[in-house]
């Protein structure tokens, strides 16, 4: 028979080495897109100003990235998915969020719809957007991949097709890096839009 001293001696050591591994267990961290800060108050913005009313499309975006964990690419044909550092919502939604933020400020127009929500002027443009890729690696460099186009509204015609490979160099080998290399690529692809925005205006 086992003498009751050792017993508990074992339940003692497990349960010393039960709180140890919980001690040791690793907590979730979320992280968001942001937009870019406000640019000169008195930006250049497409002829018609204010009135211009813009409404972006359902976005496309790669399936592998549909998922809440953060991705990144090790490798060209390698991808890691980080369990404990997590997306606070989702990417996609927070692509669409930055990038109609970001064209209001740098278009100076308050009029930019995201998809589904209710537009209640009559749309001048549609912006539509197919994410091919959206990663990158700690300490590397972010890529995002994207084919979109401005369709006007009045006469549907597709007045511009283009394709916009963005690159964004990681700072450091940290996921605040990762996700900051992020919001600047989105930024940089909405100037390209905007750029393209007033151009078609001018015209």
């Amino acid at each position: 028979m086992i003498p009751i001293s050792r017993v508990f001696h074992c339940l003692a050591v497990l349960v010393a080495i039960w709180i140890a591994g919980c001690a040791t267990t690793p907590t979730y961290t979320f992280y968001t897109l942001s937009a870019m800060q406000a640019v000169d108050p008195t930006p250049q913005t497409v002829d018609r100003g204010g009135d211009v009313t813009i409404s972006l499309s359902p976005v496309s975006f790669p399936s592998y990235l549909d998922r809440p964990q953060i991705v990144t690419r090790s490798t060209a044909h390698t991808l890691v998915i980080h369990e404990f550092r997590r997306w606070g919502g989702s990417l996609e939604a927070d692509f669409v969020r930055v990038l109609g933020e970001n064209l209001s400020t740098l278009l100076g127009t308050q009029r930019v719809f995201l998809p589904r929500q209710n537009v209640p002027f009559t749309v001048d443009y549609r912006v539509a957007i197919d994410v091919k890729r959206f990663d990158g690696d700690l300490g590397e460099q972010v890529v995002l991949d994207v084919d979109w186009m401005i369709i006007t509204q009045e006469n549907k015609e597709r007045v511009v097709v283009r394709k916009s490979v963005i690159r964004e160099a990681v700072d450091s080998r940290d996921y605040e890096s990762l996700v900051s290399a992020k919001s600047q690529a989105v930024e940089k692809l909405s100037r390209e839009i905007a750029d393209a925005l007033r151009k078609i205006q001018s015209h």
